[in-house]
């Protein structure tokens, strides 16, 4: 039988090496909430130590004040506070009414604990975000 959550955490990226057993262990340590409209998830700056996987809705990202891509269901943010709970790199805030999967670093901690193949999965996904963020950084728009 299907599991959403196994399936929607199945068409992250992020997540796209995990067997299915993985995949049901990573969901079974996630809390599913409803966000309503304009609601701030993350402050550029600020303590940080949530991963989201957007389930329904978009949201807005900004760094450093500047607008980036925006969200939208099966994307995921939060991957780098989560790691290491320091200060968030990105302001996100939902732009619609919203549903989204949220591991917090205990979580993630724990289901880790058990693969080293998604923690590499996710330090790689982590570093390719920085090294994007850097890079666009740099340029001139």
């Amino acid at each position: 039988m299907s599991d959403p959550k196994v399936d929607a955490m199945a068409r992250v990226p992020l997540f796209s090496r995990c067997t299915r057993k993985e995949l049901e262990f990573l969901a079974s340590r996630t809390d599913e909430v409803d966000l309503r409209a304009n609601h701030t998830l993350i402050r550029q700056g600020d303590a940080s130590d949530c991963f989201y996987v957007l389930l329904e809705g978009e949201a807005a990202v900004e760094v450093d004040g500047k607008a980036r891509p925006s969200l939208h269901a099966g994307d995921f943010f939060g991957e780098i506070g989560m790691l290491d709970r320091g200060p968030a790199t990105a302001t996100v805030v939902t732009t619609t009414a919203s549903r989204a999967m949220v591991m917090s670093h205990l979580q993630f901690r724990d289901a880790i604990k058990t693969s080293d193949s998604l923690l590499s999965t996710v330090l790689g996904a982590a570093a390719d975000r920085l090294r994007r963020d850097s890079l666009d950084r740099g340029r001139v728009g």
